[in-house]
């Protein structure tokens, strides 16, 4: 018997990268060769080592036919004799097996647990929660001493699991219980798939003419922008600005989301609304310049927090803008958070009320559609609304927000939303007034009003001389 197995250089890097790191990650463009080469490392692993069995997993059935199955037969012929239908196994000669399996829920995945496999290969991996990874790798296990278990994904940006891919693959931010040695990276690019160019030479000009957004995911692999991205038009250039501490003339605010477990997050931040004009035009720029975030604390740590590192700054904010599930009297009738974080500010602001919940704002899709007014551009070329430097939490968790795949109006809650929960819960409560889009000539020049060092090493400034200079 023999097989001919044809691998270009970058399938090849990642293939061999793959007998090194228990978790390798080929990803990144379309048309990179993905897919071929899981099906080509699952045929060299499975003749090299006799008796061990690899799984094939994609989200659902028909992408699991139309990808891989079909394939496989038409690459290695001689499978299709080896192929039992009903498992949807091929056992080959040497008594190993390739399995194909397609993980439409997340809770599917919960059937693998006590079984065994040499090899586990997830194609397009950021379509699933993270959880199925974690769950799927403890399935990996072997009595060969000669074969060492390991994990193979394949992806593309966006998706569930686009987050946590990026966080573990491409930023390499790493938790405690992760071991950074685990897991590899290999970049793929349409440029690489040197077949799939002579083939079909047109096809990187489809991708070019995409969106701007697909086009960056899918022609250059670009995981800061992706297909789904809730809040595709945040950018680093236009909405965060170096940490600054408005004038305290202006309206100063809180807004914040509830959590305490592990598995969820307190966020709150300090606004300042601040008063611009352009040419004639006025409008409110909202600037979110301080954050707290964080789990595990009660609601008077939480508050006992908030009230110092305001003082510390010297702002007294007028109210606060909070989670619905703040407000709610709890079932065993005692004090809403609401109220705790209140009495608490008043017990150290010498018994005067220190400020005051408002009423809460609870429909999401609402929320959405304004948040997208407020990262529209300003005439001065930023957004109506800014986030400062000071705020890293919801810097980092904003752009990987997805849509809701049932509710298209909505984010995907199984996300890390709690920054952009925190964050928003004020924003809906502030006049936007949208200047009318025109032809404006953007200039920048020094600030040379006047700065102070503040808390934190923050500098403190006049937000409407600051913003002057950018005319």
């Amino acid at each position: 018997m023999e097989i001919r197995i044809t691998l270009q250089p970058k399938q090849r890097e990642s293939i061999k990268a793959s007998e090194i790191y228990p978790i390798e990650f080929f990803g990144g463009a379309k048309g990179g060769g993905k897919s071929y080469a899981i099906r080509a490392r699952q045929v060299l692993r499975r003749l090299k080592y006799a008796n061990t069995r690899g799984l094939i997993v994609r989200k659902t059935y028909p992408e699991l036919l139309a990808n891989h199955i079909y394939p496989f037969f038409k690459e290695y012929p001689m499978t299709v004799q080896w192929y039992n239908r009903s498992e949807k196994k091929i056992h080959y000669p040497n008594g190993s097996t390739t399995e194909f399996s397609y993980l439409q829920n997340t809770d599917d995945v919960y059937t693998y647990q006590g079984r065994e496999y040499e090899d586990i290969d997830v194609d397009e991996v950021t379509q699933h929660d993270y959880e199925v990874i974690k769950i799927l790798r403890s399935s990996l296990r072997t009595t060969n001493p000669f074969i060492k278990p390991r994990m193979y994904l394949t992806g593309n940006p966006g998706g569930k699991g686009h987050a946590e891919i990026k966080r573990i693959f491409i930023d390499r931010d790493f938790k405690p219980d992760e071991n950074p040695e685990d897991y590899h990276f290999t970049q793929a690019f349409v440029t690489d798939n040197r077949a799939l160019m002579e083939n079909d030479p047109e096809y990187i000009e489809r991708l070019k003419d995409l969106p701007e957004h697909l086009r960056k995911a899918y022609l250059e692999g670009d995981w800061n922008i992706f297909t789904g991205q809730a809040f595709s038009e945040f950018s680093k250039l236009t909405h965060v600005i170096k940490p600054l501490i408005p004038d305290k003339d202006n309206d100063h605010y809180l807004s914040m989301d509830w959590g305490y477990s592990s598995k969820s997050l307190f966020a709150a931040y300090l606004h300042a609304v601040v008063p611009m004009k352009h040419e004639g035009a006025n409008y409110h720029r909202d600037i979110a310049y301080k954050e707290w975030a964080g789990n595990q604390k009660t609601p008077d740590m939480w508050a006992e927090e908030i009230f110092y590192g305001c003082k510390k700054i010297g702002i007294h904010p007028s109210r606060v803008e909070p989670d619905s599930a703040m407000l709610n009297t709890n079932t065993d009738g005692s004090k809403s958070i609401a109220r705790v974080m209140e009495e608490k500010w008043k017990e150290l602001n010498g018994g005067v009320n220190w400020c005051r919940f408002n009423p809460a704002t609870k429909n999401r899709v609402a929320r959405v559609a304004l948040t997208h007014n407020w990262l529209s551009l300003a005439p001065d070329g930023l957004g109506y609304a800014l986030v400062t430097e000071s705020c890293p939490y919801l810097i980092k968790s904003l752009p990987t927000l997805i849509y809701d795949e049932h509710k298209i109006d909505d984010v995907d809650t199984t996300g890390d939303d709690h920054g952009w929960d925190g964050w928003s819960y004020g924003l809906v409560k502030v006049k936007f007034t949208a200047v009318k889009a025109g032809s404006y000539t953007i200039k920048t020049s020094e600030y040379k009003g006047k700065l102070s060092l503040a808390g934190d090493g923050q500098l403190a400034i006049d937000p409407k001389a600051f913003f002057k200079t950018l005319h």
